[in-house]
């Protein structure tokens, strides 16, 4: 038997402290917090960030919430028309605005952990949908952004090139 992890194992402060008031803690795990605590409604929306409508627009690919014509057409000005530079900016999604109406604390080490998670999902759901392009997902967790952050773009041809003869 091998056991194949898709999320790694994941680590909740909200969770312990829920596990922690049980006094027989051998039968708990994460489906029995999702039983007693999680609204599926609210999984249900959150789905919409893990596997989100696209655009296909003069080549390139966008988050469907994300992209407006004036947008990309502001954006490709500014970026010499280059729909991968463009798809870099109107694809970057910042966990902390996504969960932007939170008024309870939560552990950085929550959203860091979430950020990874969407961006496997993304790469799972772009594969899917578009097997014939090759994309770059990233999960950013740096002092540089505005908390974790998850983006993709389609990989450019001459960066496709360099991966390879590396």
């Amino acid at each position: 038997m091998k056991i194949i992890k898709i999320t790694g194992s994941i680590s909740s402060p909200k969770y312990e402290y829920w596990k922690s008031q049980w006094e027989d803690q051998s039968e708990l795990d994460e489906f029995s917090y999702i039983s007693d605590v999680v609204n599926p409604e609210d999984a249900l929306m959150f789905c919409k960030v893990l596997f989100p409508d696209f655009v296909f627009h003069e080549s390139g690919v966008f988050l469907e919430s994300r992209f407006t014509i004036e947008a990309f057409s502001s954006w490709m000005e500014t970026c010499n028309n280059d729909v991968v530079a463009v798809e870099k900016v109107l694809n970057h999604m910042h966990l902390y605005d996504v969960f932007g109406g939170c008024r309870e604390r939560v552990d950085e080490a929550v959203y860091e952990q979430l950020c990874r998670i969407v961006a496997q999902s993304w790469r799972m759901v772009l594969l899917s949908k578009f097997p014939e392009k090759k994309f770059c997902v990233q999960a950013i967790v740096s002092d540089q952004e505005y908390g974790p952050v998850v983006t993709f773009s389609q990989r450019s041809e001459e960066h496709t090139s360099e991966l390879q003869s590396q």
